[in-house]
């Protein structure tokens, strides 16, 4: 029997003519129900919002796993950089290979003219690399 359900049973149990309570055994007894469903639903209300903030903290501590990896995954790749310092590397798991770039750097931030005031220079290899996932070969013939 749902909430509403006890609600409209209970006022069966009430003449609506005089206002006298008709059966005092099943009201109490709907009272009861109506109480023990007001509490359940309080309890549900209860655990919902301890789900969402559990859910919330298991959010905060994933991105904070998260940022972790990304930085070691960084470190790694700055160290294969100072390690190979520009040179390729092949296996037949990895390949890292390098392109030239160049960067740009901004004299006067302020300027309105910043982009024409730009002083190009070219960047060593060791700074921008390009570190490739493992990708199998066809055999050559």
């Amino acid at each position: 029997m749902t909430l509403y359900e006890v609600e409209k049973a209970i006022y069966e149990c009430i003449d609506e003519e005089t206002g006298e309570i008709i059966d005092f055994e099943r009201l109490n007894q709907l009272d009861l129900e109506k109480q023990s469903k007001i509490d359940n639903i309080a309890c549900w209300y209860k655990q919902l919002n301890a789900e969402t903030e559990a859910i919330k903290n298991e959010i905060e501590i994933l991105k904070i796993r998260q940022q972790k990896k990304k930085d070691n995954a960084e470190n790694l790749k700055n160290y294969l950089t100072e390690i190979l310092g520009g040179k390729k590397f092949e296996s037949s798991r990895a390949v890292i290979t390098w392109r030239k770039s160049e960067e740009v750097k901004i004299t006067d931030k302020d300027s309105p003219e910043r982009v024409k005031s730009a002083a190009k220079t070219t960047t060593p290899a060791s700074k921008h690399r390009n570190i490739m996932p493992y990708q199998r070969l066809p055999p050559r013939q």
